[in-house]
């Protein structure tokens, strides 16, 4: 029933070592999940400055790694999905990847004041 979690930012879901660790998921039926906090920011850089394509729950298809997208402000969506996404691990499918679309308040660290973004783009979230 064990399965591994690793957690990693949408900035950090674009670079060379997860297509790396989707193929031996892939070739190996590892029991992981690979959840992206999807904030829209890789640290300062807007994830669609510097990304083809924001939809990182689907880079795992071409390795036979299903992905899902769910709401990070709904906390019932996540709980939800986090179980479905398990179980299909846990009964020996081999790896998922889950895609947490969220907002990101505050900077990445103290170093970060966030001032790109305004109050009224934080009220739409």
């Amino acid at each position: 029933d064990r399965i591994a979690v690793v957690f990693v930012g949408d900035g950090g879901s674009h670079n060379g070592r997860l297509p790396v660790l989707l193929n031996a998921c892939s070739k190996l039926n590892l029991p992981l999940l690979i959840v992206i906090i999807d904030n829209g920011r890789a640290i300062n850089t807007f994830t669609e400055d510097v990304a083809a394509s924001t939809m990182q729950f689907t880079l795992g298809d071409h390795y036979g790694v299903p992905g899902l997208l769910v709401d990070g402000l709904h906390a019932e969506d996540v709980a939800k999905a986090g179980r479905a996404v398990t179980s299909y691990i846990r009964s020996g499918k081999g790896a998922a990847m889950m895609q947490i679309h969220t907002y990101r308040f505050m900077g990445h660290s103290p170093a970060d004041p966030e001032h790109e973004r305004g109050r009224k783009e934080e009220k739409t979230w």
